[in-house]
């Protein structure tokens, strides 16, 4: 897998913008070109980019050195090739030798920093080990805010999955407790949505139909958890979707006060909805 061409100052910046408050306006995302394949081209290629108007290419691609992909077994699966890097977009072929659904996830952790030297302000964004050897031993007012990041999308052969994949335990992540893939419109899909491996209660979920940039309204609807952590999605219409969590707490996990160091956590991911 050619991922050397992907810098880490590339991968830096990418987990920045999407972290950022300046840039919730613009989703990232991993769209493959099908979603349920069958044996006879077990090949699926896949789109990483953010965007303002929902799976376009209207804003950049992503760094694809963070790709984590989930076998229906439970083991790591290496994407095939990876196709193009470019300034709007990325793309990799991911082989599905095994029945079963696949987890193909971005996952990625920074650090945003602001501190005072003498009268003046300073800001890092970076990663927590460029942190830790750049920041100066004479700062003051020293403010972090830790970032995690996951990005992911579901793909099957021949058949979706029974079973549920088994949490990471780190960062948001969501769990599809009915299958994620070969999903018409008219069904309902549950999910349990995790922080730290733990239930996370009474989050806000956004749900958003592709295609916005034609229509005058962004159709994004608001969904939350319940006390299990869980939430289900009715699909009305067919098209490509993207639902997204953000969600921030103080480094002791406690509600966030404004001047506590913060962890800001953020997680998208997309389903197709076919006509029934």
């Amino acid at each position: 897998m050619m991922l050397h061409t992907m810098t880490r100052t590339l991968a830096g910046a990418a987990v920045l913008l999407l972290s950022s408050q300046a840039a919730l306006a613009h989703h990232p995302w991993l769209l493959p070109n099908q979603t349920l394949l069958d044996g006879k081209d077990a090949a699926v290629a896949i789109d990483a980019a953010a965007s303002e108007d929902l799976f376009e290419f209207d804003t950049r691609g992503l760094p694809l050195d963070s790709l984590v992909v989930t076998g229906p077994d439970g083991s790591k699966i290496e994407p095939r090739a990876v196709n193009t890097s470019s300034r709007h977009r990325s793309s990799f072929e991911l082989n599905l030798d095994q029945p079963g659904t696949y987890r193909v996830a971005s996952v990625s952790q920074g650090v945003m920093a602001s501190y005072k030297l003498g009268n003046e302000t300073k800001r890092f964004r970076g990663s927590q080990q460029d942190w830790d050897k750049e920041r100066p031993p004479q700062a003051e007012e020293v403010r972090v805010t830790r970032l995690s990041n996951r990005i992911e999308t579901f793909v099957a052969r021949d058949k979706p999955s029974d079973k549920p994949f088994a949490a990471v335990g780190q960062g948001l992540e969501l769990i599809p407790l009915d299958a994620p893939v070969d999903l018409s419109d008219g069904d309902r899909t549950r999910f349990r949505l995790l922080l730290d491996g733990q239930p996370l209660v009474d989050a806000a979920i956004s749900l958003m139909r592709g295609g916005n940039r034609y229509r005058y309204k962004m159709g994004e609807q608001t969904l939350r958890s319940d006390g299990r952590g869980e939430f289900a999605v009715a699909w009305t219409e067919p098209g490509r979707y993207w639902l997204g969590v953000n969600h921030s707490v103080s480094a002791d996990g406690a509600a966030t006060p404004s001047q506590a160091p913060q962890r800001r956590f953020s997680y998208s991911a997309t389903f197709e909805v076919r006509p029934r």
